[in-house]
């Protein structure tokens, strides 16, 4: 449901995989020495039993079953578990969180999630077979023990099912694809997040977020710290890049674009013409006139972002600068376009939108709202925004994630009068903000 606001300037079984590196640490200690500590043998080796090894009853202590045999005559020790030991390994985990991204874009390098969807035929596939198709592909058979750990990883994440027969070595673990990998699958799959993903898992962009401690203390870009200049103007002069970024914001687009023509889909009734500011390929454009077609699109980008777009029924490629000029139309549509902007520049795209908009014309903004407070049932939706508002810091000069005060401060400055909000459904960040004139 949309909430309307009025706008002027006065009124503003098995083990978790959390408990794998403990155990893992403990049973290499076999045989066990006559006399130990637990927690002290862990600390050691830098590791910890989480909250999720220990019995139900939080106030027992228990005797691991994971601890080598001992004779009747050694001393067993009991563990017990502290807050310090789950802050421990909370931390570890952040440490290695990095990892996580690459080994998915190693998987999806070695084309693994479209190797067992094409030859799988709904089963899974052992890692000889699965070694077997990448080793026609690359023309170098890859070394089994490396990708049966690089499998066995990634199912420990859910990316994979693993099986194996009783007695079999490494060689015969088999692997089937999840409801997760099926997004990783990219042959004839437009829901494929694979492009995203090697988008954002990209040299350049983790080069960038190596310069994030620059941007806290002087305030600018930290891609730009990294490579003397900024993303648009870098993927324009390495159109690989741009590319890239392209297909991986395509699929965003398609994912969430399908929620809001179906959400949305009384507010395009109305409109004749509609420009798509910054729009890249045309794909949120071409979803809303596919749905609309007595809608005229226009596809408003740099000349390099639209350069490679395809040709879509209803929608006209138009290369321009949203600062200079925006084509008259009934309405523009702007989707993750002031999140990279500070408040003038916003103000001056707004002010843009105002002058190509008739009096009763309007814009639609597709972008994420910062919660003001935590809320639980919000607080993961909130977490998320604000680490895109970090990423904002790397690769923009003064984009941001903004509050709903922010946006509208940004709509009284480019004279609009009101706007009303509709959210998206969960897991979108992105509410659809419609501003009118009047």
């Amino acid at each position: 449901m949309a909430v309307l606001r009025l706008l002027s300037a006065s009124t503003l079984s098995a083990p978790p995989a959390q408990c794998l590196p403990a155990m893992a640490v403990l049973r290499s200690l076999s045989p066990a020495p006559a006399q130990f500590s637990t927690r002290s043998v862990l600390a050691r080796h830098g590791c910890a039993l989480p909250a999720q090894c220990l019995p139900a009853k939080a106030d027992s202590a228990f005797t691991s079953s994971i601890l080598p045999s001992t004779p009747a005559s050694a001393e067993t020790h009991q563990v017990v578990h502290t807050s310090s030991d789950s802050l421990q390994f909370e931390v570890l985990e952040l440490v290695f969180s990095l990892c996580k991204p690459m080994v998915f874009k190693a998987a999806v390098l070695l084309n693994i999630p479209d190797i067992i969807a094409t030859h799988g035929g709904g089963r899974s596939l052992s890692v000889e077979e699965i070694a077997s198709y990448i080793a026609a592909s690359t023309k170098k058979p890859p070394q089994l023990e490396y990708l049966f750990r690089l499998l066995r990883c990634l199912a420990s994440y859910h990316a994979f099912t693993e099986s194996r027969d009783a007695g079999g070595d490494f060689k015969q673990y088999k692997y089937g694809l999840t409801n997760l990998s099926k997004l990783l699958v990219q042959k004839e799959n437009d829901e494929s997040y694979a492009p995203l993903l090697l988008a954002i898992a990209s040299n350049e962009m983790y080069t960038g977020w190596e310069h994030l401690h620059e941007s806290v203390i002087e305030g600018c870009s930290a891609f730009n710290r990294a490579f003397g200049m900024g993303p648009w103007e870098y993927m324009s002069r390495y159109p690989k890049t741009g590319d890239m970024f392209n297909k991986g914001m395509a699929t965003e687009t398609r994912a969430v674009m399908a929620s809001v023509v179906k959400i949305y889909n009384d507010g395009f009734k109305n409109i004749n013409t509609l420009v798509d500011v910054g729009g890249g390929t045309g794909a949120a454009l071409s979803m809303i006139v596919k749905q609309h077609p007595h809608i005229r699109g226009i596809n408003l980008d740099l000349p390099h972002a639209i350069a490679g777009a395809p040709t879509l029924p209803g929608v006209e490629n138009v290369g321009g600068s949203m600062f200079e000029h925006i084509p008259p139309a009934d309405a523009v549509f702007m989707k993750w376009i002031l999140h990279d902007w500070n408040d003038e520049d916003c103000v001056r795209i707004l002010k843009k939108c105002h002058e190509s908009t008739p009096a009763n014309g309007k814009v639609i903004v597709l972008d994420a709202i910062v919660e003001e407070e935590d809320a639980a049932e919000k607080a993961s939706l909130r977490r998320m925004a604000l680490m895109f508002d970090m990423a904002m810091m790397v690769f923009t000069d003064g984009g941001k994630e903004r509050t709903e005060e922010e946006f509208k401060k940004l709509f009284v400055e480019a004279g609009f009068q009101r706007y009303s909000i509709t959210k998206l459904p969960f897991p979108f960040l992105q509410v659809i903000i419609e501003v009118s004139k009047s």
